[in-house]
């Protein structure tokens, strides 16, 4: 039998953010491929609240937790998690061998890795320990690792045992929940302007505060801190599933760090190797984007003709002047053509049937 795992919390208010989105999506097309749900609660309360002890305790509880839900699975049954887990433990590699040796085929689909992203701002040795024991442990008890793109697949292959099979996902599908087509702006693309959506807190967007003076910028998204003004225009937050009708320019922008003049710093480097999930909510829009031309994705934004790749902001000021209008629209129609996939589950259901779970088209 094929399951995946659910990990539910109830104090989080992630309504206004995509902090969920991408997992949410991921459930939604498990189900549409028939694999059954298997459901893990997780706290009532927020575990950064709690006391040294108290926090110790939850990587126990947690791990009994997923102990007990996963108890039934038999030696052939295959189990989809959802990596890293929301509820963390360092316990749970120890779960996870267990299945393993029982003879469960555990597929691991990667959102984001610790090591690549966090581990450069950490000097800890008890956080590199931590990292060692929830993710690297964990990773090597996996029968499948389902990574973003072909060079973080690379990365995989480099520390798991060679039994482990590396899919890549090439790009994460965007569900667009009642999609109409009808409700998109009737002008969608004829403001020359870059999209920035996604978190806009200063420590996480610092490049969006330090914009070129010749672009203009439509920006969606939580905790925005800077001035508005005629070229800069913030339009608040809004639900996952509102925004694409909301969002209106050019190119959806696929960026990160503190400089405008390339991708820098821990977020930028991380662009080279993960999936923004801000990506496919553009092209879900049917939105071309503009993105770095170091950035992982940048070789399937040229493959699909979906967007242009830049090497800065400055560059995409003056593309965005010129603009020819032929050439956008063979740009949209690619947009088109990807988020049609995007919105079906597309390419998570072909990254399953890699897997050897349902099929796809």
């Amino acid at each position: 039998m094929d399951y995946f795992v659910t990990e539910y919390q109830t104090f989080e208010n992630t309504e206004r953010t995509a902090g969920i989105k991408a997992r949410d999506d991921l459930k939604y097309i498990f189900l549409d491929c028939g694999i059954n749900e298997i459901a893990i609660p997780g706290n009532t309360e927020n575990r950064e609240e709690m006391n040294a002890f108290r926090k110790l305790r939850q990587h126990f509880v947690i791990a009994k937790k997923w102990r007990e839900s996963l108890k039934n699975l038999r030696a052939g049954d295959k189990i989809i998690i959802q990596f890293p887990n929301i509820e963390h433990s360092i316990m749970l590699n120890k779960v996870f061998k267990k299945l393993d040796k029982k003879g469960v085929e555990i597929i691991l689909i990667i959102h984001d890795i610790d090591l690549l992203r966090s581990a450069k701002k950490r000097k800890k040795l008890t956080a590199k320990f931590r990292m060692k024991l929830e993710e690297i442990n964990s990773i090597k008890t996996a029968s499948v690792i389902i990574a973003h793109n072909k060079r973080m697949a690379k990365y995989f292959e480099r520390i798991v045992p060679e039994k482990t099979k590396v899919v890549s996902l090439d790009i994460f599908d965007y569900l667009i929940k009642d999609y109409d087509e009808s409700k998109f702006k009737t002008d969608k693309g004829s403001e020359n302007a870059a999209i920035i959506a996604g978190n806009l807190r200063p420590h996480k967007a610092a490049y969006v505060y330090n914009m070129p003076d010749n672009l203009r910028v439509n920006l969606y998204g939580v905790d925005y801190e800077g001035e508005v003004t005629d070229k800069l225009v913030y339009h608040g937050s809004f639900d996952p599933d509102e925004l694409p009708y909301v969002m209106n320019g050019s190119f959806g922008l696929v960026w990160d760090g503190e400089s405008c003049d390339t991708c820098t710093g821990t977020y930028g480097e991380y662009l080279k190797i993960n999936n923004p999930h801000k990506t496919s909510l553009y092209l879900a829009s049917n939105i071309p984007v503009a993105i770095w031309e170091k950035a992982a994705l940048a070789g399937f934004v040229k493959k699909n003709n979906c967007g242009i790749v830049i090497e800065s902001l400055d560059e995409l000021a003056k593309t965005l002047d010129s603009l020819d209008p032929k050439e956008y629209e063979k740009l949209k129609k690619g947009a088109e053509a990807v988020g049609q996939k995007l919105r079906s589950g597309y390419f998570t259901k072909k990254a399953l049937k890699k897997c050897g779970i349902g099929d796809v088209d």
